[in-house]
Parts: C-alpha cells; sequence; structure tokens
C-alpha cells in the first residue's frame, strides 16, 4: 500500500491542494490522518475514486438498455 501526500496526490490528479481539501472536508475523498494531523492517500483509493465518475460512451449506454430489455420478462 502506498500513500501520498497532499503534494502528490494533487500532482497525480491534476487537482489544486485547495481543491483536495475541500472534497476531504466533504467526506468525498479517503484520506488518512495519523497521529500527527497529516493528511495521506492511499494511490489505489484515489484511482477507485477517479474511476468510479467515468462517463459511459453510447455503445456502453445502448448495451445496458438492451440487457436490460431482453432480460426484463425472463426474470419472475
Amino acid at each position: 500500500m502506498a500513500f501520498l501526500t497532499i503534494d502528490e496526490a494533487s500532482e497525480m490528479l491534476h487537482f489544486k491542494k485547495s481543491y483536495l481539501y475541500r472534497l476531504i472536508h466533504e467526506r468525498k475523498l479517503p484520506v488518512y490522518k495519523p497521529l500527527n494531523g497529516r493528511v495521506l492517500f492511499d494511490q489505489e483509493e484515489l484511482e477507485q475514486f477517479i474511476r468510479k465518475g467515468k462517463v459511459s460512451t453510447r455503445d456502453e449506454l445502448n448495451e445496458r438498455a438492451c440487457d436490460l430489455l431482453n432480460n426484463r420478462g425472463g426474470a419472475k
């Protein structure tokens, strides 16, 4: 498990530090604060956070819609 400082996370995500602090304050971003109060991030959790915001393509949306319509009548 690799931990990043606020500066490293800011550089990795291309976010301003102030924006990261806002996300932390709103509890939208996973963070660790050891006893000295220093903010640390788990690199894998930051990557998961970014992946959750994926916008689906039209093809992916159409495929999901077809799957939902095709499976609607089968499950009773």
